[in-house]
Formats: C-alpha cells, structure tokens, sequence
C-alpha cells in the first residue's frame, strides 16, 4: 500500500515535471527548424538548421541586449543586497520608533504592481534628468526590489542568538567589528538568495523599461525581443525562440552556480518573525 502511494506521486510529480518542461522545449525545437512559423506539424523539426542562430549575432542587437539586461540585474542586485544587509540588521538588532510598522509599511509597499507608481517614476526620473538612461531603471529596480529583501532578512537575523552579539561586546568588541566579523559570514545565504531573486526578475523585466527608454541601443532582452514579434500571430518566431534560448543562459548560470545558498536562506528567513 506505502509503495502504491509512493508510485502514485511520481507519476503526479512526472506528469507536473513534463508539463512545466514541455513549453521551454517547444521553444529549443522551434529554435532549430527551418522558416519562421510558430506551428509545427509534427513534434521534432523535419530538418534542422543553425541559421537562426547566426542571424542574431549578425542581423540584430542580441548581444547588446543581453549586455544591458546583464548589467541591469547585477547592479540592481548589488544595490539590492546592500539595503538588505543594513535594513534588516537594524530591524532586527535596533529598537526605535515606528520599527513594528515600518517593517509592515515596506511590505505593503512592495505588493503594489509597479504600474501604480508608474507616472511618479517617470516624473522622478524626468527630474533628475535619468530618463532614457539604464542608471534611472537600475536605481529604481534595485531600491524596488529590496522591501522583501529587508522584511526577509530581518526574519533571518532574528534565527541567529542574540547572545553571539552580546559575547563580542564583552569580548571587546565594536558593533561594527561583531557585525562584520561574525554576523555578516552568517548573513550570506540570505544576501545570495536576495541577489538572485532580484538578478532574475530584473533581467526579465519589460514594462518599466519598454515605457522608460526610447534609445534601441539602451533596450535591454525583454524589449528587444519584442522586436521579432510583427502582430500576434506573425513574425521571426524561429529567431524569436532563439534568442530565448540563449538569452536564458545567464539567468540559468546565476542560478545554478549560487543555488545551494537559496534554500538555506528562504527557509530561515520565512520561520521566525
């Protein structure tokens, strides 16, 4: 009977797995077929080909994009990560007015969908003189992004013991030395998973920056991409694909090669709050 159930959710999880796999799949084939038609009469291309390819790197902008998509999501994770460390260190160590619902406040803020703000981001941008520029999308993605990242954080330092701070001041020990030295190492996990998420989402983001540069030099993958695309149901949907393919590579090397990290610091940073 324990062996039946257990059969029973493999084939739930096989058929969930085949079905989440199915469309990226559909996408790789369609990358390598001949023409540009989005529909296939049978699963397997008949003939395969490369041209595709070859033409994003020697018709269209593909690199540049994906160079500003890269820079917008490492630097927006790096400034995300930086309000993380020091927000939820002062929301979790620090007693001061307002902390309980500060802390609700930014979360409040963060559900929002950015099509709120949208005009008072356009208007801050318009005086500061950073529209059109990938530092004005940078600045607002990154601060954007790090409400969560604060509220998480704060959960996560809350897991580690107090007493580790208070056995370094009677150690001698500044709060600056304690927080560098033994509380930042602890910190990481929860800092990786923060860049990550922010990385992620900022690489793919479109509608700010469709609405926020008008520069095609300055257009990061989601807007070029849309470029391919001539109506709804014509356009260069074999390059489209392409360029799907290889504009998910980066996003699949952050990933992958910081994974370990992610676990650890959602699991401690959604427990205790």
């Amino acid at each position: 009977m324990r062996k039946r159930r257990v059969w029973h959710v493999r084939i739930i999880m096989i058929i969930i797995t085949l079905v989440v796999i199915m469309p990226f799949l559909y996408i790789v084939l369609n990358s390598f077929k001949q023409g540009q038609s989005m529909y296939n009469t049978t699963i397997l291309p008949r003939s395969f080909t490369l041209n595709h390819y070859r033409g994003l790197f020697r018709n269209t902008s593909f690199v540049l994009w994906i160079r500003n998509s890269t820079i917008m999501g490492l630097s927006a994770g790096l400034i995300a990560v930086l309000i993380t460390v020091f927000g939820g260190y002062a929301f979790s160590r620090f007693k001061f007015p307002g902390k309980k619902y500060g802390i609700l406040f930014l979360l409040i803020v963060q559900m929002l969908p950015i099509s709120v703000a949208m005009v008072a981001y356009f208007r801050m941008l318009q005086i500061f003189g950073l529209i059109n520029t990938l530092t004005g999308i940078i600045l607002i993605l990154g601060f954007g992004n790090s409400a969560i990242g604060i509220w998480l954080m704060r959960n996560y330092m809350n897991s580690i013991p107090v007493e580790l701070d208070e056995s370094a001041f009677l150690d001698g020990a500044s709060k600056w030395k304690t927080f560098w030295r033994i509380l930042f190492p602890l910190m990481i996990p929860m800092l990786v998973t923060q860049f990550i998420m922010t990385f992620i989402g900022v690489y793919n983001e479109y509608m700010l920056a469709a609405l926020l540069l008008f520069d095609p030099a300055k257009y990061p993958l989601g807007v070029g991409l849309k470029t391919f695309i001539a109506g709804n149901y014509s356009g260069n949907w074999a390059t489209f694909s392409a360029a799907s393919v290889l504009g998910s590579l980066p996003i699949l090397i952050v990933f992958y090669s910081l994974q370990r990290f992610i676990v650890q610091g959602l699991t401690k940073g959604a427990v205790k709050g």
